[in-house]
């Protein structure tokens, strides 16, 4: 997972957008989910403000007139969770509370550190794909 500056942003549709980054990827966001859950972010649905979507000039947030911008580092985030690349911090947290662990049982039964498991839950950093597909080989363990 790479964390680049922008390059170009393309509105695809609704609530939909195609960003370029300096590696050469291509990635779809899918804004919907995220301007839904947040009041202060109404104005995006509006479809003329949304299309008038541009990169910052430094390439680390795209911005929109109204003054909402989102930085290069979340918006990659979401495109990795998106794509299947990471795990979302509320699909981790409800595998934690789907087992009944608390922070040191979820470390104990991953191999992770409590502190790593804390940075998960909270969404302080990012869940990498491997810690992804060891709940999921978790959860298949536990089944056979």
């Amino acid at each position: 997972m790479s964390i680049g500056k922008i390059t170009g942003v393309t509105p695809v549709w609704a609530l939909v957008i195609s960003v370029a980054w300096d590696d050469n990827e291509m990635t779809a966001i899918d804004l919907a989910p995220i301007i839904a859950s947040r009041p202060a972010l109404r104005p995006l649905a509006q479809a003329d403000e949304f299309a008038a979507v541009t990169v910052s000039q430094d390439g680390w947030s795209l911005e929109w007139p109204c003054g909402i911008d989102f930085g290069a580092p979340q918006l990659r985030r979401w495109a990795d969770e998106q794509a299947g690349r990471i795990m979302a911090p509320a699909a981790f947290r409800a595998w934690v509370e789907s087992h009944g662990f608390t922070i040191d049982a979820a470390a104990a039964a991953l191999g992770l550190s409590r502190r790593t498991i804390a940075y998960y839950l909270s969404g302080e950093q990012p869940i990498s794909k491997t810690v992804m597909l060891a709940t999921i080989g978790y959860d298949v363990r536990r089944a056979a």
